[in-house]
């Protein structure tokens, strides 16, 4: 795989059990920040909540060891700071399409999943994984999926991580100097669903419907019932086909 632009430094890999595993065993012996981990193959790729990830070879697998804020409680902001540099990544790729944030960490295009993402802290730093699909679409559990090539892009998964890098150096700098208001401000410019009915799935299984009434300052999706809003800080999320 090519290399990728500064302030990242690449290593790549044929096979691993996950990128993220990578990264934080080479964090525990003091990797320094602006480390990217990519793979062939995974055995065992993650997503959330333990999901596993399936590692369809063509697909793009990687993982960043990136510097955090001063505050432990910023970190999951990353996700959204991840979503807004993919989404302008694969926009330049294939600008027809419409690619669009899905709270809290996908990328939708036609309202199917191309992206996924997965955070795991590492202080001071945080592992940030993506997985996005290239040349094939797995079939998940709870969301169909596409791929860059059924889009109709012929884009490689190295193509597309040197885009993610130079969009990611942007917005990561960006966050780690003004915080999370632009993050949100773009976010929410990408967003699917915002304003409109949505049913989130929490850890216990209960759902909630509501209506999606954006972000609270920190990342929460705020969530309009009839009683009131409630803040989400973490929940599966579903909206009407």
């Amino acid at each position: 795989m090519q290399a990728v632009p500064p302030p990242f430094r690449l290593q790549a890999f044929d096979s691993l059990d996950s990128t993220n595993d990578e990264i934080a065993r080479q964090a525990a012996q003091g990797a320094p920040p602006n480390l990217v981990v990519t793979a062939a193959s995974q055995t065992a790729g993650r997503g959330r909540r333990g999901r596993s990830w399936v590692s369809t070879p063509g697909n793009l697998f990687c993982s960043f060891l990136l510097e955090g804020r001063a505050r432990a409680d910023e970190g999951p902001q990353l996700a959204f700071v991840a979503a807004v540099a993919l989404q302008e990544a694969l926009s330049a790729l294939l600008p027809a399409a419409a690619f669009r944030c899905k709270w809290p960490n996908d990328l939708l295009c036609q309202g199917r999943k191309i992206s996924g993402m997965l955070l795991e802290a590492a202080r001071p730093h945080i592992i940030l994984g993506v997985g996005v699909n290239v040349t094939a679409a797995p079939s998940p559990a709870l969301y169909p999926a596409t791929c860059l090539r059924a889009l109709g892009s012929g884009a490689t998964a190295a193509e597309v991580l040197a885009g993610l890098c130079e969009a990611l150096a942007h917005w990561h700098g960006l966050w780690l100097e003004q915080g999370f208001a632009p993050i949100r401000q773009a976010w929410l410019e990408r967003a699917t669903g915002v304003g409109g009915p949505v049913t989130v799935r929490l850890a216990d299984g209960a759902e909630r419907p509501g209506r999606f009434a954006g972000l609270d300052e920190g990342g929460a999706l705020l969530l309009e019932e009839a009683a009131g809003i409630t803040p989400i800080l973490a929940g599966d999320v579903f909206f009407p086909n």
